[in-house]
């Protein structure tokens, strides 16, 4: 959960993002059919006692392997035990870009496929869109020219959610994020491989409607996980 307040504590010129830079051997890359699949979860509390980088992707990360043999998927360690939480979107937003020009370099002909979860929602979508948000630490979007490489693009439960997007999915009609993307122009080469699902019960994507303790943030991993992988494979021609 964000706050504007939080952002007060933050001296941009200390951010710094750890490399990812790497090459992707050609017998690596993800296959014709295929994806490589970049997934950013959620937060870490110190006492939830899963540091890995999928948590609760994991599933998501089976059903893709089974759905699309061949396919690769990355749990990106960004920053997300970080208590400032627009610090760790910005770290994540900066680490999948260098990560995707990186991939895209080494693997031209490969499919990526990005996913976040809740933080790691916000994170998926500034890297992709550029912040536009009152309060958020600036990052521009993501060059359009690897919108041949980036076939799907995935979010859970975002905090820039906000209605009437052709990218929206979910029951949350008229419901804002707490971060709410009112600026969408450095989505538009990306929006037709575009998906973001919030529901109501989630008050972090859809504040302002119905509150029940917060169940709809947690659900969509069992409600939504099948139409993902066939909204990925969708865009890869399975």
């Amino acid at each position: 959960m964000f706050s504007v307040a939080s952002t007060i504590t933050i001296a941009l010129g200390l951010l710094s993002v750890p490399s990812v830079a790497q090459q992707t051997a050609a017998a690596k890359c993800a296959p014709a059919g295929a994806v490589h699949g970049i997934f950013l979860r959620g937060e870490s509390l110190a006492d939830d006692g899963d540091p890995s980088p999928l948590n609760v992707l994991y599933q998501l990360s089976d059903d893709l392997y089974r759905r699309l043999p061949g396919s690769t998927v990355l749990g990106l360690r960004y920053d997300f035990t970080n208590s400032n939480k627009l610090a760790a979107a910005h770290n994540g937003s900066a680490m999948l870009q260098q990560y995707v020009a990186d991939y895209a370099a080494s693997c031209p002909d490969s499919k990526i496929s990005l996913m976040g979860y809740s933080l790691g929602a916000v994170a998926v979508m500034d890297a992709i869109c550029g912040t536009g948000q009152i309060g958020t630490i600036p990052i521009t979007a993501m060059d359009s020219k690897y919108n041949k490489n980036v076939a799907a693009i995935v979010a859970y439960g975002d905090e820039t959610h906000a209605p009437n997007q052709p990218w929206n999915v979910g029951n949350c009609t008229n419901g804002v994020g707490y971060l709410p993307r009112f600026v969408n122009l450095g989505c538009a080469p990306f929006a037709k491989a575009m998906r973001s699902y919030c529901d109501y019960y989630d008050e972090q994507c859809c504040s302002y409607m119905p509150n029940n303790g917060n169940q709809g943030h947690h659900s969509y991993m069992t409600k939504y996980n099948g139409d993902v992988v066939n909204f990925i494979a969708s865009k890869v021609g399975k």
